[in-house]
Parts: C-alpha cells; sequence; structure tokens
C-alpha cells in the first residue's frame, strides 16, 4: 500500500527510489517485517509516514496526507470486494464435470491354469 500512495510504480523502481534492492522489498511486500533502519530511511524520505503505521498498521501519526490516501485505497478495495462477492453470487452453480470411472482392475492369485 506505501508503494501505491507514494507513487503508483513498480516495485523495482519504487525500491531503487527508496535505495533498496527490489527483491527485498518484494519481501516486505509479501508481509517480511520491516526493519528499524528501513523503517527510519523510509520515514527521513517520506515527509509525514509514521513507524506506526509501517509496523503496526496504526494511522494515529500519519500525515493527513498519508491518512487520506490510505483511506481512499481501503474503500476502493471494499468496493472491489463486494463487486467479486456480487459477481460470484450472480453466476448461476454449475454442476461439477462427471468423472470417469474405470472399471476395478482385479489381481489374479496365483497360477494361471491352461
Amino acid at each position: 500500500m506505501l508503494r501505491q500512495i507514494v507513487s503508483g510504480e513498480n516495485q523495482q523502481d519504487f525500491a531503487a527510489r527508496l535505495g533498496l534492492d527490489a527483491k527485498r522489498w518484494n519481501n516486505y511486500e509479501q508481509g517480511y517485517p520491516v526493519p528499524r533502519h528501513v523503517a527510519m530511511m523510509i520515514m527521513t524520505q517520506l515527509d509525514g509516514m509514521s513507524i506506526e503505521w509501517l509496523w503496526f498498521g496504526k494511522v494515529g501519526n500519519l500525515s493527513t496526507y498519508y491518512l487520506e490516501q490510505i483511506r481512499a485505497i481501503e474503500a476502493l478495495e471494499r468496493q472491489q470486494q463486494k463487486a467479486r462477492q456480487h459477481i460470484l453470487q450472480q453466476a448461476p452453480a454449475k454442476p461439477l464435470p462427471k468423472r470417469a470411472t474405470a472399471a476395478p482392475k482385479t489381481k489374479s492369485r496365483g497360477r494361471k491354469r491352461s
């Protein structure tokens, strides 16, 4: 969400803007914890950003700009989720395709008689 709020760039460009390796930034977006030194670097580059939001998702110390951006993105995500649910509810239930059943294999016991 931070990347969307700040620039909308792709991961690689945004990581370069922050002075980070793209793979490292990808890890943070996937849920790995942001280390203290990275959080401090982000806060110095992005005036109004708070460590509480970066680490815990708390918005109390964010600037008004970032708070408004976060709320707009969250509202858009809620709308998209409602639209997906509506589409799924409207779609007719499709019966599952029948599987072809093969005849069970029989094991022969003992020798064949001739």
